[in-house]
């Protein structure tokens, strides 16, 4: 039953955080599906693949249910606090999670996305996205691979490797207690086409006059950057209390665009029902 509320990183940018604290779909579960309700409240967006040293909060609220057969789907709504017009976002998912021989995890999940208001809230602009992660674990560690297709105004794509190690505690403080500390890294490469729209409001926040540099995106396959992300989960019963932070060292490729150290944080409070 503990896999059922232990939760897996996609670590996948643009969802840094909000993806961060979604169900670990029965690794050797024998149990029936189940849903996942839970509301979230992040420092910063959850859109851009780096933020860059702008706050954005939000406050998220995600449906997922995941049936037995690897089958699941989900629902996510995000509500951006700070704009001066309503600025919101909302994903849905549906994909398909397969476990072999007990430690291997594969993963093909479809997203469509709608955004509405602020588009310097926005990062990334895209409407569908494909995603194909797959990972190892051995006694404790967990080494992952994650494609992503983002396909809007612009088209690109997204590698991210991950490496990540659980420390978990039975029994913490009460006797349903559970602990789960993840930390992890993960280095991130990908195209750029999605740089230029956030370009002129990175130089405006970093209080730039004038026009800001000219910046032609490479068309290249390229490195983007190393993050540092440190999830921990505490469950009671069926309720998970879940706070995670990140920080991005971009590269420097990003850095000559005015990008700087990123980091942020995530807390969130989840229901799980056994069906």
């Amino acid at each position: 039953m503990r896999n059922l509320y232990a939760f897996i990183l996609w670590l996948v940018l643009p969802n840094a955080l909000s993806a961060q604290i979604e169900a670990d779909t029965v690794r050797g579960s024998k149990d029936p599906g189940f849903l996942l309700t839970t509301l979230s409240y992040t420092t910063n967006n959850n859109s851009s693949r780096l933020a860059n040293s702008i706050r954005m909060p939000a406050l998220m609220a995600n449906l997922s249910y995941y049936s037995n057969i690897g089958l699941y789907g989900s629902v996510d709504y995000f509500k951006y606090i700070a704009p001066d017009t309503s600025t919101f976002e909302a994903e849905f998912k549906l994909g398909y999670t397969k476990t072999f021989l007990e430690n291997i995890d594969l993963d093909v999940s479809y997203t469509n996305r709608q955004f509405r208001g602020d588009k310097a809230y926005e990062g990334i602009s895209y409407n569908h996205a494909l995603e194909l992660s797959g990972a190892y674990h051995l006694k404790g560690f967990s080494a992952s691979l994650d494609n992503s297709f983002m396909l809007g105004e612009t088209k690109n794509y997204f590698l991210d490797f991950s490496l990540s190690y659980d420390f978990t505690v039975d029994k913490f403080l009460v006797k349903s207690g559970y602990l789960a500390i993840s930390p992890s890294i993960t280095g991130s490469f990908g195209t750029t086409y999605w740089l230029p729209g956030n370009i002129d409001h990175t130089w405006g926040n970093h209080g730039g006059m004038g026009h800001p540099p000219v910046f032609v995106p490479e068309t290249k396959f390229g490195y983007q950057s190393t993050s540092l992300i440190l999830p921990v989960q505490y469950t009671i019963g069926h309720f998970t209390l879940s706070c995670a932070g990140f920080y991005a060292i971009p590269s420097k490729m990003l850095k000559d665009q005015l990008w700087t150290n990123q980091f942020g944080g995530l807390f969130s409070l989840t229901y799980l029902v056994m069906f």
